[in-house]
Formats: C-alpha cells, sequence, structure tokens
C-alpha cells in the first residue's frame, strides 16, 4: 500500500554571501532597500517538503506517492524522481506555470534570506491519486490553504489517516484553520516554534490539542522530539551526530521514518526511534536528498543506536 504525501517538489538553489547581511541594512533606509549581494557558491538541489519526505520514506522502505502539482520545468525532476523509484503518476503538469523554486541567500553567519515561488502548486488541488489506489496512511505538508484543506478531505472520503505537518503553514493559517485540521486529522506535527504560532493563534494548549488526536509531536532540533498522546507525554532525545550538522531537510526525513514506521504499525517508543534515526542520518549530509541509506543499512544503524532489532 502507498502513502499520499501532499506538499512541495521545488527546485533549491542555495547561494553564499561571505559577508553579512546586517552590514548593508542601514538604519533609517529600510523603506528603500536595493542591494545586490556577490555570491561566489552556487548550487541547485532537488527539495520539497513532499519530495523530501518521499525521499526519507523510501530508503526506509516505504512506498511514496507524491500528490502535487509541478510546471512545465519539471522534466529534470521527473527523472530524478524515477530514478530513485519514487512514482510520479499523481504529480500532474501544469504547463503554463513553473514547478515551486526556493532562492536561499545564506551569509556567513549563518543568516538566511529566501525567496519561494509557488508556481504550479497553487494547483496542486488538481492532483489526485487514481481511484483504486490503496493508500495505508496520508500525510499533508504546507501549501496553499485551500489545497491542504482538499487533500485532508480526500483522505477523509478514504477513511485514511491524516497526519497533517504544519510546518512553513504557520505564517498564513488563521487559528479558524487551525482548528479545522485539528478536528480532520489524526495527528499533528509542528516544531518548538510553529507550536509557538499555533498556541498564540489558538489559544489552545498542549494537552488540549493532544487530546484531540490520535498524537501530536513536536520537534525540537538537536533537544530531540516530544510525543503527546494518550494523556501523556513522551521525550525522546536527539542521536548524537559527528561532525558538522546540516540542519536543512531534517524534518523531513523525521517524517518519512514516521510515516515508515506508522506503515508497520509499530509502537510508538519504536516510531519515534526511527523518525529520529531518519533525521540524525539527514543531519550528517548537506542536501534535503543527498544521504545514502537503505533499509540494511537503517536497520543496522537501528541496532547499534537502541540495541534492538527492526524490520524494514
Amino acid at each position: 500500500m502507498s502513502i499520499f504525501i501532499s506538499g512541495s517538489v521545488a527546485y533549491d538553489t542555495i547561494l553564499s554571501f561571505n559577508g553579512v547581511f546586517a552590514d548593508h541594512l542601514l538604519e533609517g533606509s529600510l523603506e528603500k532597500i536595493n542591494l545586490t549581494f556577490q555570491t561566489p557558491v552556487m548550487s541547485k538541489n532537488f527539495g520539497g517538503c513532499a519530495a523530501n519526505i518521499a525521499y526519507g520514506l523510501k530508503a526506509a522502505g516505504g512506498e511514496p506517492l507524491i500528490v502535487t502539482a509541478v510546471g512545465k520545468d519539471s522534466a529534470e525532476y521527473f527523472n530524478h524522481l524515477k530514478e530513485l523509484g519514487i512514482r510520479t503518476d499523481a504529480i500532474k503538469v501544469i504547463n503554463e506555470a513553473f514547478t515551486p523554486q526556493a532562492f536561499i541567500t545564506t551569509d556567513s553567519l549563518g543568516n538566511q534570506m529566501t525567496a519561494f515561488h509557488e508556481g504550479a502548486m497553487a494547483f496542486a488541488d488538481q492532483a489526485l491519486p487514481a481511484e483504486d489506489e490503496k493508500l495505508d496512511f496520508g500525510i499533508i505538508t504546507p501549501t496553499d490553504t485551500r489545497v491542504m484543506k482538499a487533500h485532508t478531505r480526500y483522505l477523509n472520503s478514504h477513511n485514511t489517516p491524516v497526519i497533517w505537518d504544519m510546518g512553513q503553514a504557520s505564517a498564513y493559517v488563521t487559528g479558524e484553520d487551525i482548528e479545522w485540521f485539528i478536528e480532520h486529522v489524526d495527528i499533528v506535527t509542528l516544531s518548538a516554534y510553529e507550536w509557538d504560532v499555533l498556541s498564540h493563534k489558538t489559544g489552545l494548549s498542549q494537552r488540549a490539542v493532544a487530546s484531540r488526536l490520535r498524537a501530536l509531536i513536536m520537534t525540537e532540533g538537536a533537544q530531540g522530539a516530544t510525543l503527546f498522546t494518550n494523556g501523556d507525554s513522551f521525550h525522546f532525545d536527539a542521536l548524537p551526530v559527528q561532525g558538522p550538522i546540516y540542519p536543512v531537510g531534517c524534518g523531513d526525513a523525521f517524517r518519512g521514518g514516521l510515516l515508515r514506521a506508522l506503515s508497520l504499525s509499530l509502537d510508538w517508543d519504536d516510531t519515534m526511534r526511527l523518525a529520529s534515526l531518519m533525521g540524525a542520518i539527514k543531519a550528517q549530509h548537506p542536501q534535503a536528498q543527498g544521504y545514502c541509506a537503505n533499509t540494511n543499512e537503517i536497520a543496522r544503524l537501528f541496532r547499534r543506536a537502541f540495541n534492538k532489532e527492526i524490520s524494514l
């Protein structure tokens, strides 16, 4: 059975600026900014939440089904997904638009300026699986609120358990939208910062939100993750990572592991362990889809980290 993944398939262009942004922002002149940064290092990567999650899920032995829209420049991305063995038959091509693209400039202190072009993703509600598709689980990641609700309704109508990954949608969903998702999904995943936004917009406590869900899962970066379920909370430490840490895409890898564990009906302890392991594997590689892992390697690392066997 496949796992429905709604969200972005995007090209990420990463630019590195050797200076510091703040040195070029003049007090009293912020209303008329006209800046140019020389960026000697540039890379173009495959990204987008849906594709990143699919990458991690596939590595862990799952069967991702990306359900979204891309544009007229998507041929390279389709070839990439096909090489990975990730299905593309539920991705709709919008020939009048571009594939979503993020342009990210990072300065020497790690500060980022990002411009994101939504492009074809605005039409992602037109993308749906074949009616006879057998779905095990679904995850809704940030897109237009209308698209997220359309795909949630589709999964509800097919009696498919749903995760809502709040993510960057925290910037634009309303309190009413959040209440709607809590009522229509089974699990909510979000970062500690996104939890603060949710709480501010709704006035709800963690206990109140979790009581209306199968689970609430809050990731806290290097501090690990906390699971709220059945009236209790459980903290899981992040696994130690050797060498430089590359945080971009770790949350998506975590969700890929989470989906694989849920599809295997693992208990919550092993579910959170596998999710944490996938995040740690990704943290050692700069690209969101650049880490190399397969089921045998992941099972070996799981055994080493937790002294327990896992069958993927």
